[in-house]
């Protein structure tokens, strides 16, 4: 081989090894922001239920105000 051949089969393989090395990481990289944002949206799931458990609270407070409000006729 030619001392020509050996500097690009040598850059080539620099190249090569630098994209793979770039892939993993940002597969890495990927994978740990999709579970962060799983672990936040489990949190946020639960923070939902606990609201709508309130407001369901609320309605039946709201529903029984109501019926001792319309029970004493007008």
């Amino acid at each position: 081989m030619e001392s020509g051949e050996k500097e690009l089969r040598k850059a080539f393989e620099d190249v090569t090894t630098n994209n793979v090395r770039a892939a993993v990481t940002h597969g890495n990289e990927t994978r740990k922001l999709v579970r962060e944002l799983e672990e936040k949206i489990k949190s946020l799931d639960g923070i939902i239920r606990q609201v709508d458990e309130k407001i369901e609270g609320l309605r039946g407070q709201i529903t029984s105000m109501q019926m001792k409000i319309y029970s004493g006729g007008t």
